[in-house]
C-alpha cells in the first residue's frame, strides 16, 4: 500500500514479482484523513483499510506500506572503518545533535553503506523519518486485520521497479514524482538516493490542460534548479544527471512530459508502455521490496 495525502494505492501479489500480482485499485480517503503525511483522523483510516481487508480476504497479510516522502531526510556521513553495520547505527544515533541535526526528534532511520571508502573511514547514506509517523501507520493497519513488516519511501520504491525491470546502467537519475498534492525530487547517483526535495502542489482546476499549463512551468523552474544544484553543489561540477523519470498520479503528466522535453535535453522515460498506467508504478516497486 502507498499513501498519499489524498489517495491509498494498492496492489496484492503471491509472490515478490510484478507478475505475481493478483489484483490492483486505489481509494480516495476523506479529507481530513491524512494531513502532511500523518494520519490525522485514525477511525476513517482503519475503516477505509479495514473495508478492503474484509473486500480481498487479507486478514493477517503480510504488508509493505510506503508513506509520503515529505519529511524524509537523507545525509551523507562518515563511520570508523571498524564499525559493522549494527555498531554504525548505535554510533549514527550518537551523533544526533552532536555532529549533525534532524529537524525532529525520535528518528526512525535506516542505513546504506557506499562503495566509496577510504583507509580511516566508511561512507554511508543515512535515512531519517520522524518515527512516530511510522509507528502511527503500523499500529493502524495492525489494527486493520494486516502485518506490517517494513516501511518504504515512496521515491525509492519507484526506483527500484525501475532498476530492477529496466535493468538500465544509468547512473545518475532524477526521479521526478509528480502526484496530484506533491512534487517529489530526489536524485539517484549509482543507485542509491543521494538527495531529495518535497514540495506541495497547489490545487489543479478542473478546466483542462491551459489552466494548469502555469503551475507546470513553475515547477519545471524547480525541476531545473534541481538539476543544477546536483551539478555544481552535490558533485561541485564533477557530474551532471543524464537520465530523468516521470512518474506519479498527476492527471497532466503528458504535459509535464511535453514541456520538460522542450526545457531540457536529458532522456524522459515516463513509464508509458507498462501493463499499468504510470500510477502503479510506486506500488509495483514496492512489492519488488524483499521480505526483512
Amino acid at each position: 500500500m502507498v499513501i498519499t495525502n489524498k489517495i491509498l494505492r494498492y496492489s496484492y501479489h503471491k509472490n515478490n514479482t510484478v507478475v505475481g500480482m493478483v489484483i490492483h485499485g486505489e481509494v480516495e480517503l476523506p479529507d481530513g484523513t491524512i494531513k502532511d503525511g500523518m494520519i490525522e483522523n485514525q477511525g476513517v483510516f482503519i475503516e477505509v483499510v479495514n473495508e478492503l481487508v474484509h473486500e480481498h480476504k487479507w486478514k493477517r497479510k503480510k504488508l509493505f506500506f510506503a508513506m509520503p516522502d515529505d519529511t524524509v531526510v537523507i545525509r551523507q556521513l562518515q563511520v570508523p572503518k571498524a564499525l559493522t553495520k549494527e555498531e554504525a547505527a548505535g554510533y549514527v544515533k550518537t551523533q544526533i545533535g552532536n555532529s549533525f541535526y534532524l529537524p525532529f526528534s525520535n528518528p526512525a532511520i535506516a542505513l546504506e553503506f557506499l562503495e566509496i571508502k577510504n583507509e580511516k573511514h566508511n561512507n554511508l547514506l543515512l535515512f531519517a523519518y520522524p518515527k512516530d509517523k511510522v509507528s502511527t501507520f503500523e499500529e493502524a493497519f495492525i489494527k486493520a486485520g494486516l502485518k506490517p513488516m517494513a516501511a518504504d519511501l515512496t521515491s525509492l520504491s519507484v526506483y527500484r521497479y525501475y532498476y530492477l525491470t529496466k535493468q538500465q546502467e544509468i547512473n545518475r537519475v532524477l526521479l521526478i514524482h509528480w502526484n496530484k498534492d506533491a512534487l517529489i525530487l530526489t536524485a539517484f547517483q549509482n543507485h542509491k538516493a543521494i538527495f531529495s526535495r518535497y514540495m506541495k502542489v497547489n490545487p489543479i482546476l478542473n478546466d483542462g490542460e491551459e489552466s494548469v499549463q502555469p503551475l507546470i512551468g513553475e515547477y519545471i523552474i524547480e525541476i531545473n534548479r534541481i538539476i543544477d544544484f546536483y551539478h555544481y553543489s552535490i558533485t561541485k561540477g564533477e557530474s551532471q544527471i543524464n537520465q530523468l523519470l516521470l512518474s506519479g498520479d498527476f492527471p497532466y503528466l503528458h504535459v509535464v512530459k511535453s514541456n520538460l522535453s522542450e526545457s531540457v535535453t536529458l532522456p524522459i522515460h515516463s513509464f508509458e508502455k507498462e501493463e499499468l498506467t504510470a500510477k502503479y508504478v510506486d506500488v509495483l516497486g514496492l512489492a519488488l521490496k524483499k521480505d526483512l
